[in-house]
């Protein structure tokens, strides 16, 4: 009868078991910290990346702010000075200044809101990288004062702009106005804007009439003015107190 020999197998003593144990959870654990290490990198880097060109659109904004309020005054100016030469019934006798303030009060320039990287924050869910609470709820409501406040004013300037400028067709006659190439290459705009001449006479009987409501027209237009105006104000300051904060928060200087 055989017998069979069974090779001495070594056990591994506790110490070494601990000791494997003890690399393995270093290694995972060092592994979860580079990680997180990197992704804070990551998050900082996309973070500053998209500050650098948030302080940009905030710049921008800042100066379509002013160049809107300039294109407001000049209008203002002229719808002021159109309603005072009805008012006064010197349109009759200067009918030349009041088919170029008529031609001169069209148009409006709405405020040209730069807010691409607010949406592209928000779509790619960035946003929250920003780490200072403040900043980011001043960034919602800077956001939310344009879109509503601001964006619902301009829809009623469209409005009375569109119905002054609709009655002004109704009631004034173009053929006194100079061809557009005139007004474009020439500045018909400052000489010699009324065409006279031969032309039937300017004003109807009923002129008074139609001018009264272009007066009123012109009025209800001036205190959506006045309330955009107010608006325009109110977004500088919440624009410059933003990017002051945004400055200040992440040592930005005024390059």
């Amino acid at each position: 009868m055989e017998v069979h020999h069974h090779p001495n197998v070594e056990k591994k003593k506790f110490k070494e078991y601990f000791l494997e144990f003890l690399m393995i959870f270093l290694a995972v654990t060092m592994g979860f910290f580079a990680e997180n290490i990197r992704q804070y990198i990551s998050d900082r880097e996309k973070e500053h990346a998209n500050i650098s060109s948030l302080v940009k659109n905030l710049r921008t904004d800042s100066v379509m702010v002013e160049s809107s309020v300039e294109a407001l005054d000049y209008v203002k100016i002229r719808i002021d000075t159109l309603m005072q030469l009805i008012r006064s019934g010197k349109y009759t006798t200067e009918p030349e200044t009041l088919y170029r303030l008529a031609y001169q009060t069209r148009g409006f320039r709405e405020f040209a809101y730069s807010n691409v990287t607010f949406q592209q924050m928000q779509s790619s869910g960035s946003f929250g990288l920003i780490r200072n609470e403040e900043i980011r709820n001043d960034l919602v409501n800077y956001n939310n004062f344009i879109n509503t406040d601001i964006k619902e004013l301009e829809t009623r300037m469209f409005e009375t702009e569109k119905n002054q400028a609709d009655w002004q067709n109704y009631i004034l006659n173009d053929t006194f106005y100079p061809s557009v190439d005139s007004i474009i290459h020439h500045h018909a705009l400052k000489n010699h804007f009324y065409i006279s001449g031969d032309h039937t006479r300017a004003f109807s009987p009923e002129q008074p009439a139609q001018l009264l409501k272009l007066y009123n027209l012109m009025f209800e237009r001036n205190v959506i003015f006045n309330y955009y105006r107010i608006e325009l104000a109110k977004l500088k300051d919440e624009n410059n107190q933003l990017l002051a904060s945004v400055k200040k928060e992440y040592r930005i200087g005024n390059e």
